[in-house]
């Protein structure tokens, strides 16, 4: 079962670096641009189901607390992005780039879900 659930987070977060790549050239075109908003969300939005799972089954003793710091993560993600967004434009790289940055921060986050399951002994998978 974990398999599959690092299987679909890795996915979704493959996806979503090869939307965000595709972003500055389909945004040349208004039908471009809305069909990646839509594939780019439905991704994003994707994530949270398996990192939700996979953090509840290595946490199993405190469900709660668990899932609470893993909300807080995605809220720190969204406000770090944001800035480093941000500094992006300010740096000089322009609009373009954003979604570029968006992509390695995706990759970053795929090799981190990879180490940390190659990190966890398989019964801290296992279905409770």
């Amino acid at each position: 079962a974990e398999r599959s659930v690092s299987g679909t987070l890795k996915g979704f977060l493959l996806l979503l670096m090869a939307i965000m790549l595709a972003i500055p050239l389909l945004a040349q075109s208004q039908a471009g641009a809305a069909i990646s908003m839509i594939v780019w969300g439905a991704a994003t939005f994707a994530v949270v189901p398996p990192l939700q799972m996979r953090v509840m089954r290595v946490a199993h003793e405190a469900p709660g607390l668990s899932s609470s710091v893993n909300i807080g993560a995605f809220n720190l993600g969204n406000a770090l992005g944001a800035a480093v967004g941000g500094a992006v434009i300010s740096g000089g790289l322009g609009y373009a780039f954003v979604p570029v940055m968006g992509a390695i921060i995706a990759g970053l986050a795929l090799l981190l879900v990879w180490f940390s399951g190659r990190a966890q002994p398989e019964e801290a998978f296992a279905s409770q």
